[in-house]
């Protein structure tokens, strides 16, 4: 073992103690309980949760916002699956891949198998992810020294594309909406020039929009917004007294009795977990469909087969440490979720990339070992705690509604104390609203805003070494597979119409 493993190896040491000393161990453990409640309500999503924690957190250190942030990501992802299985009800978009098998289990009499499984599947495909992140680790502090502005530029640039062409959205609305968010992250100050840029003539814009109450007005806002045009007077349309039957042993024995399934799943959510735009949807639909395939004739995918629950629930969770990768080592967000994450470490001045690898690894061992407590702890007390969360599906949307707003509004205006930071996130909120209303995904638009500036200051060092003679970027070996990956990545939706086309 050499030198560079052994220092790694103190570093996942250190953050473990971190992690574990008081009052610290307070943190992932309030993180995970607030991630369970918000997980259970239908229509309120960890996003939401993620946008009201990054106002609280400004005068934080950064070892609590990494403890924090990291039972936040991990603690929402099992707790959906229980209204999924219950009502019918998924909790976030990837446990509507549960609802297919888990709800039909419970209609038979299994809704506790299934919430067995799912609580297993979930603990242990959480930690399949970190493993390989921790495993990954020694290999990405030696990469990205050998990461330059042409690499990140490529990077960056892929990103962009790639969100594009794995949405559920038409590949044009993609591609449209990443064009928006990539316009608006040019608001404000050119860095190379000094020249305005969008800012319709005001001081407050040149600056460029701050992210916190974008971001509080696309999720927090807009999701406010949706609820009450649903007019739905509570959360859930069922009541909340379904019995719990069947055998949560025998759902947990599951996973290890399929456990090819298992592993298959967990590898699928964790390689999609680092492609940015992916998420854990693609992750829980793809698992579920490979699982689906190789079950064959002999499943009965749709009808109850604990397959079916197994396979999204592990990937949904493995993706989350396969997330982390490309945003703490590059800045590139991986999903909705680590795009918050990432605007969160940066306004507590924690830059992701050779510095925070290398001589701040303990916070990333801190957030990686937070990770994996909020991921067990949420299936441990999930499982202990169904039938009473279960029961907050019944929350008046009047009840609800206000307390998040109040926090938005707050949120927002405690950032600068500025009250047109307010009227952004309202403004943004409007925005969201008729995005989600009409189809237009938001998580290209979050995603491009974030990686403008990551884009923008790359493409420009890249040029201005290009023209000194330090690089030459047409016969740059990095370049070059960019190029071909950007192309592959850009031709992926065309070549899904023509093996859909009928012959």
């Amino acid at each position: 073992m050499d030198s560079h493993s052994v220092s790694v190896l103190d570093a996942a040491w250190r953050g473990l103690l971190l992690v574990l000393a008081w009052p610290n161990l307070l943190y992932p453990l309030v993180g995970t309980a607030v991630a369970m409640l918000v997980a259970v309500l239908p229509g309120v999503s960890g996003a939401t949760l993620l946008a009201l924690a990054i106002p609280l957190t400004f005068s934080w250190d950064p070892l609590p916002v990494m403890l924090l942030f990291g039972a936040l990501v991990g603690g929402a992802t099992f707790m959906g699956s229980v209204t999924a299985i219950l009502f019918n009800i998924p909790g976030t978009a990837p446990n509507a891949a549960t609802v297919l098998d888990g709800y039909p289990m419970a209609r038979n009499g299994e809704a506790r198998t299934a919430l067995g499984c799912s609580a297993a599947a979930s603990a242990l495909g959480s930690t399949v992810g970190i493993l390989v992140v921790v495993l990954a680790i020694p290999v990405m502090t030696r990469l990205i020294r050998h990461v330059g502005p042409p690499e990140l530029l490529m990077l960056s640039v892929w990103g962009l594309v790639s969100v594009a062409t794995v949405i559920r959205a038409s590949f044009i609305r993609g591609l449209a909406t990443a064009g928006l968010g990539l316009m608006v992250s040019f608001v404000g100050l050119d860095p190379t020039t000094a020249e305005e840029r969008f800012t319709l003539g005001t001081l407050y814009l040149q600056d460029g929009l701050p992210l916190i109450p974008v971001f509080l007005g696309m999720f927090a806002i807009a999701e406010v917004v949706d609820l009450m045009a649903s007019g739905r007077r509570t959360i859930a349309d069922e009541p909340s007294g379904r019995g719990l039957e069947g055998s949560l042993l025998r759902g947990i024995r599951a996973v290890f009795q399929h456990w090819q399934t298992f592993l298959k799943s967990s590898v699928i959510g964790t390689v999609v977990g680092f492609v940015p735009g992916l998420g854990g949807t693609v992750a829980a639909f793809v698992a579920y469909g490979e699982a689906a395939r190789s079950a064959g004739p002999d499943g009965r995918f749709g009808e109850g087969d604990i397959r079916g629950v197994l396979a999204p629930e592990a990937a949904n969770d493995a993706k989350d440490g396969g997330s982390l990768l490309p945003v703490l080592a590059f800045g590139i967000p991986a999903s909705t979720g680590t795009a918050l994450l990432l605007a969160a470490l940066q306004i507590h001045g924690i830059t992701p990339g050779s510095e925070l690898m290398t001589q701040r690894l303990e916070l990333v061992f801190a957030l990686v070992w937070s990770l994996f407590l909020s991921n067990w702890l949420t299936s441990l007390l999930g499982l202990s705690l169904a039938s009473p969360l279960a029961r907050l599906t019944t929350v008046r949307t009047a009840r609800l509604v206000p307390p998040i707003l109040v926090l938005s509004v707050v949120g927002a205006y405690s950032f600068r104390a500025r009250l047109e930071d307010v009227w952004v996130a309202f403004g943004f909120g409007l925005l969201g609203t008729l995005m989600k209303r009409y189809g237009w995904p938001r998580i290209a638009f979050v995603i491009a805003l974030i990686l403008g500036p990551l884009f923008e200051l790359n493409l420009n060092l890249s040029l201005s070494l290009h023209r000194l003679g330090r690089i030459h970027l047409w016969t740059n070996p990095s370049v070059l597979v960019g190029t071909a990956l950007l192309l592959g990545t850009a031709a992926l939706p065309a070549l899904r119409g023509i093996r859909r086309r009928p012959s």
